[in-house]
């Protein structure tokens, strides 16, 4: 375990770590937060950074500057990142056409959104 943190984190000048908000899920609506590890194989943000490359890019708008410096963040100290970025950008992008074409926006009024697998299995 270590030596895969130490690899990944070895040019890594500090901010190992990223604290995420979330809404409260206990019904004592106690503040929550998601302690994840930054540059991980299932970055959340490096994830939701690609959703939104996707989505802007099939609304044939340009990249913003938040967007861009978001991938600048993401793939900074990621190796490979900006390839890894690209493909997960491309997947969210076809399921994104998926959706639309066939009426699926995946959102029902009484339930959940359909999960959909992003990343591939471990």
């Amino acid at each position: 375990m270590f030596t895969t943190f130490r690899e990944r984190y070895l040019t890594r000048p500090g901010g190992y770590t990223r604290v995420l908000r979330i809404e409260p899920i206990k019904e004592d609506q106690a503040p929550s937060a998601i302690l994840e590890l930054v540059d991980g194989p299932k970055d959340m943000r490096f994830a939701m950074t690609a959703r939104t490359l996707a989505h802007q890019r099939n609304e044939g708008r340009e990249v913003n500057d938040i967007t861009a410096r978001n991938i600048m963040k993401v793939t900074r100290y990621r190796e490979g990142g900006e390839q890894a970025l690209e493909k997960l950008a491309s997947r969210f992008k076809n399921l994104e056409k998926a959706r639309s074409t066939t009426g699926n926006t995946g959102h029902d009024r009484f339930r959940r959104p359909k999960q959909e697998r992003v990343y591939e299995r471990d």
